[in-house]
C-alpha cells in the first residue's frame, strides 16, 4: 500500500513538472518606450508603432480649389499631387463654396484671415509662402526643426479620438497653437459624381484628396494655443481631442496635425504630422 502511495505521488510530480515545462511565454508585440503615447507595459517585442515627435521638419501646402473650378482640375489638383509626391509634406485642400458639397465655409474663411487665396482660386501656401513651387518646398523641408507633433488616433464609432504630443527641441518663446483636421481623400470626383463631378478634368476616375473635412476646433483652422512665454528644450506637451465624423463621408478619413507659431496677426508654420487612410495619392 505504501509502495503504490509513493508510485502515484511521483508519477503526479512527474506530470506537473511536465505540464510546467511546457508553459511558453507568448512575446505581445506593441510599444515599448515609455515616453511614448501609445506605450503598452505589456508588450515584450517592439512593433515599431511607438508615436514620439521626431526633430524633423515636414512640409506642408494648403490649397484652395473647388469643383466648379477649371483650372483647380486642369492643373490644381497635379500641382498639388506633385507637391505630396516629394515627400514628407502634408497637404490640405480647402474647398471654396457656390456649390461645393465638400466646402467648410468657417475653416476657408479663417484660412483665409493670414493665408488670403488673393481672389482666385487654384491658389496655394506652401508654409509661408503664397506660390506652388517645389523649391519652396525643399526650402521648407531643409529648416532645422524647432518643435514637432505627432499623435495616436483611433476610430470609435463616429468618433475619432486623437491623442497629441508636442516636443520642442530648442529653446524659444513666443504663442504656439495646435490644430487637428479630419481630411478625406479618394472621393469620388469623375463626370458621373454629381455634385461632386470636378470641372476641367478629363480623368475618367477622378479623385478628391487632402479634402478639409473638419477640425477639433471648428471654428478656428488655426486650433488652441498649447503654449506660451518662455518654452524650455525638451517641453512637451500632450492634448486629447474627440471629433466627429459626419456619416456621409466615405470613410476614407484621417487625421493631420500642425503646429503654428502666432506672430501679430500672422500664424506662421511650424511643423505637422499625418497618418491614416489616404492611399489614392
Amino acid at each position: 500500500m505504501k509502495n503504490a502511495f509513493f508510485l502515484l505521488a511521483f508519477v503526479s510530480i512527474g506530470l506537473f513538472s511536465c505540464n510546467k515545462s511546457s508553459q511558453k511565454v507568448v512575446d505581445k508585440p506593441g510599444c515599448t518606450d515609455p515616453s511614448s503615447l501609445n506605450y503598452d507595459p505589456d508588450a515584450t517585442i517592439d512593433n515599431g508603432t511607438c508615436a514620439v515627435p521626431q526633430q524633423k521638419q515636414m512640409g506642408f501646402v494648403v490649397e484652395y480649389t473647388a469643383t466648379w473650378c477649371g483650372p483647380c482640375g486642369n492643373w490644381g489638383a497635379p500641382a498639388m499631387h506633385d507637391l505630396y509626391k516629394t515627400g514628407d509634406v502634408i497637404g490640405i485642400a480647402a474647398h471654396a463654396g457656390n456649390g461645393d458639397p465638400m466646402n467648410n465655409a468657417t475653416l476657408y474663411s479663417s484660412f483665409n484671415t493670414c493665408r488670403p487665396d488673393g481672389g482666385g482660386i487654384p491658389s496655394f501656401w506652401i508654409g509661408d509662402a503664397s506660390n506652388y513651387n517645389s523649391s519652396t518646398m525643399t526650402q521648407l523641408k531643409n529648416r532645422t526643426a524647432v518643435a514637432a507633433v505627432t499623435f495616436a488616433n483611433e476610430k470609435v464609432g463616429d468618433k475619432m479620438n486623437v491623442n497629441t504630443m508636442v516636443k520642442f527641441f530648442s529653446g524659444t518663446s513666443g504663442d504656439y497653437y495646435l490644430s487637428v483636421y479630419l481630411l478625406e481623400s479618394g472621393i469620388d470626383g469623375s463626370a458621373s459624381a454629381g455634385n461632386y463631378a470636378q470641372n476641367g478634368t478629363s480623368d475618367p476616375i477622378y479623385k478628391h484628396d487632402f479634402v478639409l473635412r473638419t477640425a477639433a476646433t471648428p471654428n478656428n483652422a488655426y486650433g488652441e494655443k498649447i503654449a506660451t512665454g518662455t518654452i524650455s528644450a525638451g517641453t512637451v506637451v500632450k492634448k486629447s481631442y474627440s471629433i466627429t465624423i459626419d456619416p456621409s463621408w466615405n470613410q476614407n478619413v484621417y487625421v493631420a496635425a500642425v503646429l503654428w507659431k502666432l506672430n501679430g496677426t500672422m500664424y506662421e508654420y511650424v511643423n505637422a504630422w499625418e497618418w491614416g487612410s489616404h492611399n489614392s495619392h
